[in-house]
């Protein structure tokens, strides 16, 4: 999976899991008990362990890393060793900081995000919900375009309760990327400088805001 298939897939994850709150109706249907478990998930504090897979099933890329998330819009994800980058969405620009190339290039987020039709997701106007299907079974659900258009085609997210575990996007060269999450937390204060972002001294910026 190439950076900028990776940066849409992160700011995916980003859209769907820091969506705006929705109100609980009495008769929820997939997409509205959907909305109310995302509404849940104030702030969010994982590792996880990605796999990326082609079409045939073959790995692709294999990588560990940190998650830390916090409602609007605030994303610090970070890849350990031997694929160490990271990449920092602050709510109006998105830092990706490249450790090998002594490079970060940054993002207007509503550029960097325009082109992927998910995003509408993040939209507290429901009928933007409209353009997507979504289905439950059991405690996991699955998010589609009803008209295919390339980029992320579904995405597919797995809760214990109320707790996110599982994440899983397909693009449509059906690559799937598969996000498993551990040392779970949920809804903890977080520093109020964790999404600051500092460019490391000695690194080249591109701008392509």
């Amino acid at each position: 999976m190439n950076k900028f298939t990776q940066f849409k897939t992160l700011f995916l994850f980003i859209a769907i899991l820091l969506s705006s709150p929705f109100s609980l109706a009495t008769e929820m249907d997939a997409k509205q008990q959907l909305k109310v478990k995302l509404a849940e998930l104030k702030t969010y504090q994982a590792n996880f362990t990605q796999t990326v897979v082609d079409i045939e099933n073959t790995v692709l890329q294999q990588a560990n890393g940190r998650i830390v998330l916090q409602q609007p819009n605030n994303l610090y994800w970070e890849l350990f060793e031997p694929n160490e980058s990271v990449l920092l969405a602050d709510g109006t620009n998105i830092w990706n900081v490249d450790p090998f190339l002594e490079q970060v290039v940054v993002y207007g987020a509503d550029s960097a995000l325009e082109n992927n039709p998910l995003i509408l997701l993040t939209d507290p106007d429901s009928s933007k919900w409209q353009e997507f299907e979504v289905s439950q079974s059991d405690n996991q659900f699955v998010i589609t375009q009803k008209e295919l258009n390339g980029g992320i085609e579904s995405l597919r997210l797995v809760f214990n309760g109320d707790t996110l575990v599982e994440l899983e996007s397909v693009d449509g060269q059906q690559q799937k990327s598969l996000l498993l999450f551990s040392e779970i937390k949920q809804n903890n204060s977080l520093p109020k400088d964790t999404f600051i972002f500092v460019k490391p001294d000695g690194y080249e910026l591109d701008d392509q805001r």
